[in-house]
């Protein structure tokens, strides 16, 4: 386990220290901001892939672990990784997108221009449309936290839990679908497409895992369900 802990911190803390890094580098340092966003997309789009996929390397201390094993802890990783985003990132930007917005050229506000420059206007000019993703996105987290918190103090055996976390994962499938889609069929216009790292990397790839990871996601719950005997019915009263 220490190799795998060792392996996700890894992959994981370029991750988060990606952006007030790269608020530090601008801001401070005066480097581009423009060549900082796409470094920073490139650590986070790859770091997360990287993280995600560590349950499945040829660890030695994973060698007795079998698919559905690795499967859990991949899910694990990724279901806390995107609650985490939902109530940060998007909860930050919904609540304060009319001072991100303004706030272009300040350091707090890096954070989410560092994804925007290129990557997506809409964050700056906050449609209805990708508002009401964004709400669903952070009543997803909410949702996916009390699952969480009734699974583990049921130690695993909350069968409501399961469900919780796999309806989070439906949810990541249709609300990603609909943010890439409806941005594709519009023809890109919010996008940089003269910018391969803005197109494929910063848009593309850094929200991919919400259309990959929820797959595996509803499979271990499938697995899950099966495998747990559903509460014994209390007997009616006569």
């Amino acid at each position: 386990m220490r190799a795998l802990v060792l392996a996700r911190l890894l992959t994981l803390s370029p991750v988060v220290l990606a952006f007030p890094v790269g608020s530090v580098a601008v801001f401070r340092l005066g480097l581009d901001r423009n060549a900082t966003a796409d470094l920073i997309a490139w650590i986070y789009s790859i770091g997360l892939f990287a993280a995600f996929s560590t349950a499945f390397w040829p660890l030695p201390t994973l060698r007795t672990w079998n698919v559905e094993r690795r499967v859990a802890s991949a899910v694990w990783l990724f279901l806390i990784v995107s609650y985490v985003t939902h109530l940060s990132w998007e909860l930050g930007w919904l609540l304060l997108h009319e001072q991100i917005a303004a706030g272009r050229d300040t350091a707090w506000a890096y954070t989410w221009w560092a994804y925007i420059d290129g990557g997506d206007l809409r964050y700056a000019t906050a449609p209805v449309a990708l508002l009401t993703i964004e709400v669903l996105s952070v009543a997803n987290g909410l949702i996916g936290v009390t699952g969480l918190s009734l699974w583990w103090r049921s130690g695993g055996r909350d069968r409501r839990a399961v469900l919780l976390l796999m309806a989070t994962a439906v949810v990541h499938l249709y609300s990603t679908s609909y943010y890439f889609l409806s941005e594709i069929i519009a023809g890109l216009p919010n996008v940089d497409t003269t910018s391969f790292t803005d197109t494929f990397i910063k848009f593309g790839l850094a929200n991919s895992p919400w259309l990959t990871m929820p797959w595996l996601v509803l499979w271990w719950g499938y697995r899950v369900l099966a495998h747990t005997p559903e509460p014994p019915r209390q007997a009616a009263t006569p």
